[in-house]
């Protein structure tokens, strides 16, 4: 199977969504009383630092209950900051051969920006937005980002898609594993960015492809729907997981 049947077989969309949170619900976790990799070596421990990354990496959580009221103008840029260019051609995550296949769409449901309310494309060089569409409600929203439709609604979605081609060209088939890495990569500097504000959030695997891509303005010949992650102000009442 190539990279692209794996794709097109993993993919979801607004009809097989429903399949899959089957699925999910499903799912029973299997008892294992003992990790099957653990050696019979005795383990040797190791030095346990008490710094400021170690304390961020402790405030990562998932969290699926958001507060009221718009993502402050500082908040919103910090987050997105996670996915800026550090210098010319350098972001804050790691890139196969530095071709960044990783790009970013922040939907703005409420926050203090000009384009509250609207669906943006990042530029990780200028640090800005640029104006794509209207943002549809939360409920149609979580329909296509595959949240719960009665769930809270975060302030901001972030969507990050996989501009792949170049990799291909340079890494063939391997470059699909590459991409997946530094979206994953990614993934991670915006939640640490989203844990050192005090927001909340947490990362969506079950969107549809190609509706979500079409709100976006691509085609799935430019982009591969990669991760999405839904934040904003948490709530007194915030599900942690």
């Amino acid at each position: 199977m190539s990279f692209d049947e794996f794709w097109t077989e993993s993919g979801l969309s607004t009809l097989t969504q429903r399949a899959f949170a089957e699925r999910l619900g499903e799912y029973r976790d299997a008892p294992s009383p003992l990790d099957p990799f653990v050696l019979p070596s005795p383990p040797i421990a190791l030095h346990r630092p008490k710094n400021a990354l170690t304390k961020l990496f402790a405030k990562r959580r998932s969290e699926r209950g958001f507060g009221t009221g718009p993502l402050r103008a500082r908040d919103l840029g910090a987050v997105l900051a996670a996915l800026a260019e550090t210098a010319p051609g350098r972001r804050s995550y790691p890139s196969a051969g530095g071709l960044t296949a990783v790009r970013a769409y922040p939907i703005l449901l409420d926050a203090d920006h000009a384009l509250s309310g609207r669906i943006t494309r990042y530029d990780p060089r200028t640090h800005a937005l640029q104006d794509i569409a209207p943002c549809p409600e939360w409920t149609g929203l979580a329909a296509l980002v595959g949240a719960a439709p009665d769930s809270p609604a975060p302030q901001l979605v972030v969507v990050l898609v996989l501009a792949d081609i170049e990799l291909f060209a340079k890494y063939g088939p391997r470059a699909g594993r590459f991409g997946l890495v530094e979206a994953g990569a990614a993934a991670q500097s915006l939640a640490l960015a989203v844990a050192d504000r005090g927001l909340g959030g947490y990362l969506l695997g079950g969107a549809a492809d190609r509706e979500l891509l079409a709100a976006l303005g691509l085609a799935p010949e430019q982009a591969r729907l990669a991760v999405t992650f839904a934040c904003g102000r948490t709530s007194p009442d915030v599900g942690v997981r």
